[in-house]
């Protein structure tokens, strides 16, 4: 399913004055040498690092995220950092793979082979430490979709599913799509902005619902959490001693601040595992979204079988044969690539930092992964008298900026914004000027209107 923000009713975004953004007709045009032109790498874009700097003009593409503002009622003219896609070109080895698949011409039904199944276990153990036993694999054509599948398998109509607020909203979504009943276990932020569970409240929750499926998000889309094995082993105990099965989404899982590593919740111990359906994609950390490949890790049979059985049912047979290569290719080969990438957004979330010093009311909470950072807004909301439900508005029609509004994750959202900051440099620091234009502007009125 398409991940877009929920459409508002049209008219609620038409600008009502310009946003503080340069003239341009469109948000790219204030980054790209011109319309539709090729980019244009810096002097020194042979490097890895460079090269995520490079802007590339995604227009004309039937990107989500740049071409589709009018569908999503959104001004043309605002810089879209909000769908965790990235605007960086994938792993050159993923670009060199495709090439390769694409010239032999013919893209008929196709299977992950023997050589998919190593890559997949190389990169688990790897990575993670987590010996993946290939027949365990059920691929899927994304991480949402396999959502849907397990609330499906695992529970009946009626029944409660457990999700961690603020969250990724789709998780509700596939809840309540499917008949199924939210039970919201929100997360608590202590004095410095982190973000904690409580167990105690998840196991009042788990005793009042009856709830037998939770789904985790690891690490933690919006709030930047990744749970430390600590955490997990906690969340283990409780769920294991109340029969309540774990749909980990780990889809983030690669995109760590650097010095820090996802410890899966299935790679806790076999006991973990066998109530565990870990769901994982190369799509968020290589930009591989469009083609639509999941690798869906079930160790228990039972569930294993349960859950093919609705993937069958909803007639998913053969998986993306682009997808295929692209994923083995990225796991064989673009190791160095992703650890480059992980150091730049830790540059930009220290630049970011930096320069949210020089804006008033506006702060980034604690970051350990991905690549979608989790601003603050409630110093700017309480200084301006701004109405939180008009933050995202103020962001859209006065800023320019088009972000996921903080009301959108669910209980303890409201006062937030969400910023995608996997993009050049050059579009980060074009949103921050707008950020800071546009909180200046909105003060200064405050300030005229109170004398």
């Amino acid at each position: 399913m398409p991940t877009t923000t929920p459409a508002t009713p049209a008219g609620d975004h038409a600008p009502a004055g310009a946003p503080a953004a340069p003239a341009s007709g469109t948000a790219a045009a204030a980054l790209s040498p011109s319309a539709g032109s090729p980019a244009v790498p810096s002097p020194s874009a042979g490097s890895l690092a460079s090269s995520f700097d490079r802007v590339i003009d995604r227009r004309g593409t039937g990107s989500l995220k740049w071409d589709f503002a009018g569908r999503c009622r959104r001004p043309a003219d605002a810089l879209p950092l909000w769908v965790a896609d990235m605007d960086h070109a994938t792993a050159p080895a993923v670009v060199e793979a495709l090439r390769a698949r694409a010239a032999h011409g013919i893209f008929g039904y196709t299977e992950p082979d023997e050589a998919y199944a190593s890559a997949l276990v190389s990169w688990f153990s790897r990575r993670y430490h987590w010996q993946v036993d290939p027949a365990w694999n059920t691929i899927t054509p994304g991480v949402v979709p396999a959502l849907a599948l397990a609330v499906r398998a695992y529970t009946a109509p009626g029944e409660a599913v457990i999700i961690e607020e603020p969250v990724y909203y789709p998780f509700r979504e596939v809840v309540e799509d499917n008949g199924r009943i939210v039970a919201a276990a929100p997360l608590v932020r202590d004095a410095a902005g982190v973000y904690r569970r409580d167990l105690a409240a998840l196991e009042g929750v788990i005793a009042a619902t009856g709830a037998r499926l939770l789904i985790l998000c690891n690490p933690h889309n919006p709030v930047g959490r990744v749970w430390t094995r600590a955490e997990l082993e906690a969340l283990a105990e409780v769920t294991g001693r109340h029969g309540v099965r774990v749909v980990a989404d780990e889809i983030h899982a690669d995109l760590t601040r650097p010095g820090v590593c996802t410890t899966l919740f299935a790679s806790l111990s076999p006991e973990v595992a066998a109530r565990t359906i870990t769901c994982t994609s190369p799509s968020k950390s290589f930009n591989l979204a469009g083609l639509q490949t999941a690798n869906i890790l079930i160790a228990d049979r039972e569930l294993r079988t349960a859950f093919r059985r609705e993937v069958g049912a909803v007639g998913y047979a053969q998986a993306n044969a682009l997808g295929l290569v692209a994923c083995q290719a990225a796991y064989e080969e673009g190791e160095e690539w992703l650890d480059a990438l992980r150091e730049h957004v830790a540059a930009a979330h220290a630049h970011l930092t930096g320069r949210l010093e020089s804006i008033p009311g506006i702060g980034v909470s604690p970051w350990e992964g991905t690549y979608l950072l989790w601003l603050d807004c409630h110093g700017l909301l309480k200084d301006s008298g701004l109405d939180p439900r008009s933050l995202d508005d103020f962001l859209l029609t006065k800023a320019g900026l088009w972000l996921d509004d903080g009301l959108i994750f669910g209980a303890g959202g409201q006062g937030f914004t969400r910023i995608n900051v996997a993009c050049p440099r050059a579009a980060l620091d074009e949103a921050l000027d707008r950020l800071q234009a546009a909180v200046a502007e909105l003060l200064a009125s405050r300030g005229s209107a109170a004398r």
